[in-house]
């Protein structure tokens, strides 16, 4: 980054939480699943916290609606708050995802993984996932716990990875980026 030049790219970025990824973060998870990301999506970011992944979405590829839930209340306030500043127009719920439901299917899901996420979590996660997805539908899912995400995709047999990607060796972050089996 040239210091010497302004660089407003990120400036919606006004609240975040101690778990919140950094904007750069989403925007490079965009970027590396771009090609899959459908034009004009419904997409759903289950655990959106702040909004970034949404916000960044909507940078890379049109969407339209999109839709972020959090259990967090803070979080989804501070979503809506951030959100404000693109005048994007993204639907943010405080709920548990696990109990979320929807009058319609997405097309997409987009998400930073609890940190906390373990094999049970994953079962259940996918579980849940499935029920909310069109056929087809793309997942692009983030965590921190290297290969643990990528097993878990692999045990899914309705799920095809289309991609994988190693971000950060040090943190043992890891995207991947999945395709539910159409009918």
């Amino acid at each position: 980054k040239l210091y010497t030049l302004p660089d407003h790219r990120f400036d919606y970025r006004r609240y975040y939480v101690a778990a919140s990824m950094k904007p750069m973060m989403a925007a490079g998870l965009m970027a590396l699943a771009k090609p899959y990301l459908k034009e004009n999506a419904q997409v759903l970011d289950p655990f959106c916290g702040v909004g970034t992944m949404l916000i960044e979405r909507k940078y890379f590829r049109s969407a339209d609606p999109l839709y972020g839930v959090d259990i967090y209340a803070e979080g989804i306030q501070k979503a809506r708050d951030n959100t404000a500043v693109t005048k994007m127009p993204i639907h943010y719920i405080a709920r548990d995802f696990f109990t979320f439901e929807h009058d319609y299917l997405f097309d997409e899901l987009i998400t930073d993984m609890p940190a906390s996420a373990d094999e049970a979590f994953y079962r259940t996660f996918f579980k849940k996932a499935e029920t909310l997805l069109k056929r087809g539908a793309v997942l692009v899912l983030y965590n921190r716990q290297g290969t643990l995400l990528e097993e878990m995709c692999r045990r899914q047999n309705n799920l095809t990875i289309l991609k994988t990607a190693v971000l950060n060796e040090r943190q043992n972050s890891k995207v991947v980026v999945a395709k539910l089996q159409e009918a």
